[in-house]
């Protein structure tokens, strides 16, 4: 019998991302798939009785758009929390913005005293003030509350009085292994800490509400659906975050593809569990191979570099280059780990000297392991000097750059962390391209938001908060950075038979934008927005209908009970 299609697309764009047939006129879906492309006279064949055809009225087609780093779960933690973050992604420019947005939230809240307030997205490089907040600039909002704010890299933290008492934090010596207390001239926690030790405030917080947690995660799955997003990364998944998701599947609540990559330290824990689907999405959840952090984050000076900061932070000297989590031998150790398993590798280098160190474990694991198709990623690898390129070509690693750093903090790194030379080859992209090697990008939301226009836009301009371009000669063509949230993306997790491309045969994950991409200038490039997603086959966002997650089940009627001690997902990144 002749075939006919659900839905055929046409009158407008269609980009496939497939350099054998890089434009079509027309595509169309069959179910959950893309049954063919090409014009719209040889697709007319595929019109039946039931077949709709959308006028896509000179918009653009193309595939979704693929979360190549980023935490899914980091959103639930801190989801109704106060916004800490500086324009554009929240309201707060100066420290006592900071401090009225927590006395309003407790006041509004009405949150009783002796409880964890929590909020997020400080970022002291960007407040007037160029410093973090104080314990006792956070006393002023309450001493009667134990107060958090987590810088925007969740590398640092500032605490209050009253909850560096509760978690026993008195002076430098306090502070767990891989973490930091910063004192003052008298040895006194200043409030800042690093690392390990911002994640000492979870054992305070509030016993987990499951059904409160689903319904944040279809929130959180509508915010990126809005924006194009059809397969999204929780990067460092914590063992109860891993456990929510496969819950979520299993009661359908999951519309987005969730590939989640445990937290090296919960890794073995996680890969025992029952029915831990691997090799195929389950209820639209996956779990991946591991994540290892190897550093901090550059622009709160944490991450490990071969040559020092040109400004060290208060209380370091000239000589301060930041500091590795693991020494070699441990990550050795871990490497060797996850091939004998048989996981993929992503591992955090955002310093040149933590890259050098994942060089060395994966060269080394390449020659006591038989040689596979394992694609290890450097995550966010911002500061890979040429050599270390040509090394990560030779042992088939791909970067993934979090390229919006050029935007939100290229002026900083320029000034404050690196210097011009260095800070103007960040997310080296064309470095990249020219040896022949893909790479991705991403905004390691939520650190930035997730928003994939601003990404590309961040990779082709490379434009800095003051409009300056920060580094000219590493920018992306528009075509290469849409391919690195598609094409490249699905290629960098396994996936470039399902999706990536617009291919007969292939899942249909669409987006239709409102205009084309690869056409409209630069400026214009960053003010596009999605129309429309398209998630199998099924609409899950139209910029002019509301459309509606499916319904959360009556958890009571569930056979499959989850008991969570706690929840803490992790997201130290950045």
């Amino acid at each position: 019998m002749q075939q006919t299609a659900d839905r055929i697309y046409r009158g407008g764009t269609i980009l496939t991302m497939n350099d054998a047939q890089p434009q079509v006129e027309a595509l169309a879906v069959q179910g959950e798939r893309i049954l063919a492309v090409g014009s719209w006279e040889e697709l007319q064949g595929l019109v039946g009785e039931s077949t709709e055809v959308v006028d896509l009225k000179g918009r653009t087609l193309m595939p979704g758009f693929i979360d190549a780093h980023g935490h899914l779960m980091g959103w639930i933690l801190y989801w109704g929390t106060p916004n800490l973050a500086p324009p554009p992604a929240g309201p707060i420019q100066k420290i006592s913005d900071i401090l009225d947005a927590l006395g309003k939230y407790i006041a509004d809240k009405k949150i009783p005293q002796g409880t964890l307030v929590l909020a997020s997205g400080y970022d002291d490089s960007l407040l007037e003030e160029k410093r973090h907040p104080t314990k006792e600039e956070l006393n002023q909002v309450s001493e009667q509350h134990l107060i958090c704010i987590v810088h925007t890299s969740a590398h640092l933290a500032v605490y209050n009085t009253p909850l560096l008492k509760a978690v026993g934090y008195v002076d430098k010596d306090s502070a767990p292994e891989g973490g930091a207390i910063r004192v003052d001239g008298k040895g006194e926690p200043t409030g800042v800490v690093e690392e390990t030790a911002v994640e000492a405030f979870h054992k305070l917080l509030p016993k987990p509400n499951l059904e409160e947690l689903l319904k944040t995660l279809t929130e959180v799955q509508q915010r990126y659906a809005s924006l194009g997003i059809t397969t999204v990364e929780d990067g460092i998944s914590d063992t109860d975050s891993i456990k929510l998701l496969q819950y979520a599947a299993s009661e359908q609540v999951l519309f987005l593809d969730v590939l989640a990559f445990p937290k090296w330290t919960f890794a073995e824990e996680i890969d025992a569990l029952p029915g831990l689907p691997r090799k195929e999405y389950v209820g639209h959840f996956k779990v991946g191979g591991v994540k290892i952090t190897q550093d901090g984050s550059p622009q709160g000076k944490t991450a490990f570099l071969r040559e020092p900061y040109i400004v060290p932070p208060t209380g370091k000297d000239a000589t301060y280059q930041g500091a590795p989590i693991m020494s070699q031998q441990k990550l050795n150790d871990e490497v060797d780990k996850a091939f004998n398993r048989g996981w993929q590798l992503h591992i955090h280098c955002n310093g040149d000297a933590a890259a050098d160190m994942m060089l060395e474990a994966i060269a080394r694991a390449n020659q006591n392991f038989p040689s596979a198709d394992r694609r290890p990623v450097m995550v966010h690898a911002q500061t890979v000097r040429e050599d270390q390129l040509d090394r990560m070509k030779e042992l088939g690693i791909i970067p993934t750059y979090f390229v919006s750093h050029t935007f939100y903090w290229g002026d900083w790194h320029r000034d404050e962390t690196l210097g011009e030379w260095r800070a103007k080859r960040i997310s080296p992209l064309r470095s990249t391209t020219e040896r022949g090697m893909i790479y991705t990008i991403h905004n390691d939301s939520p650190v930035v938001p997730p928003d994939i226009l601003p990404l590309v836009w961040s990779a082709v301009a490379r434009t800095t908060r003051s409009g300056q371009v920060l580094g000219p000669k590493q920018c992306a063509t528009p075509l290469e950075a849409l391919k690195a949230v598609t094409a490249w993306a699905a290629y960098q997790n396994f996936e470039e038979k399902e999706k990536g491309t617009l291919e007969p045969g292939k899942l249909a994950d669409l987006v239709v934008l409102s205009d084309n991409p690869l056409t409209v200038s630069t400026d214009v490039l960053r003010g596009l927005y999605v129309w429309e997603t398209i998630k199998g086959g099924t609409t899950i966002y139209h910029r002019q209908k509301e459309m509606r997650a499916p319904a959360l089940r009556r958890l009571a009627s569930s056979t499959k009970p989850l008991a969570l001690s706690s929840f803490r997902p992790q997201h130290r990144c950045c």
